[in-house]
C-alpha cells in the first residue's frame, strides 16, 4: 500500500511519540494533537491505531526490502554486500533516531500477535536474503564453512541489534556509523 503525503506524516508523528513516549501512550488523541488537526479528521487517513501502526511497520518492511534487493544486485562480493546493507542500516538510524528506537524495540509489538508476526516477517526477510548472500560467500570460499548460514547471520545481525540497543539506550551519544565499522571490522574476521 503506497501511502499519501498525510498518511506518512502521521506514521512519522507515530514514530515519535512511540519513540518518546512508550506505544501505551499511542493513542488517536496524542497523534491528532501532535499533527495539529482533529481526531476525525485523522480517520480520513487510517481507520484505527491498529492500521496506523501496521503502515509503520510496513514502512520500515519495504525500505529494508528495497535496500536488501539493490543489494543482492549488486556485482560485490559478499562480505561487501553484508558491509553495504550493515552501513545503510547505521546510517539511516544515525539520521532516524527515533526509527530506530522503535524498530529494535519488539517488547512494544509483542502484546498484540498481528504485530508480532509483522516483526517477525521483517527480521524473516533479512535473514533469507541475507542467508544467501552468506552461503554465495561459503561457496566462493569469502566466508567460513564450518559456520552454517543461519548463525552466521545471527552473528552478524545480533551485534548490528546489540550495538543499535547499546546506542538508544545511551540517548544516541556515541558516532553509531563510526562504532558500527569497529564492530564490523571484529565481527569479519570471525566469519572469513
Amino acid at each position: 500500500m503506497e501511502l499519501t503525503e498525510r498518511q506518512k506524516q502521521i506514521v512519522d508523528i507515530s514514530i515519535k511519540l512511540i519513540a518518546e513516549q512508550g506505544i501505551q501512550n499511542l493513542t488517536i488523541k496524542n497523534i491528532a494533537k501532535e499533527a495539529g488537526f482533529s481526531e476525525p479528521a485523522l480517520y480520513r487517513h487510517f481507520n484505527s491505531k491498529f492500521d496506523i501502526i501496521m503502515a509503520m511497520l510496513a514502512s520500515f518492511q519495504n525500505i529494508s526490502a528495497f535496500i536488501l534487493s539493490e543489494t543482492e544486485k549488486e556485482e560485490l562480493d559478499s562480505l561487501k554486500k553484508i558491509e553495504k546493507f550493515l552501513f545503510d542500516r547505521y546510517h539511516r538510524f544515525a539520521a532516524n533516531p527515533q526509527a530506530a528506537k522503535v524498530m529494535f524495540a519488539e517488547g512494544l509489538f509483542m502484546d498484540d500477535p498481528r504485530f508480532s508476526r509483522k516483526m517477525l516477517d521483517i527480521m524473516h526477510q533479512h535473514a533469507v536474503t541475507m542467508q544467501n548472500i552468506i552461503r554465495d560467500g561459503q561457496h566462493n570460499g569469502e566466508l567460513r564453512t564450518d559456520i552454517p548460514a543461519r548463525e552466521m547471520f545471527r552473528i552478524i545481525f545480533g551485534s548490528l541489534r546489540l550495538l543499535v540497543s547499546q546506542w538508544c539506550l545511551a540517548d544516541y551519544n556515541f558516532d553509531l556509523p563510526l562504532e558500527g565499522k569497529l564492530l564490523w571490522n571484529g565481527v569479519q574476521k570471525l566469519i572469513s
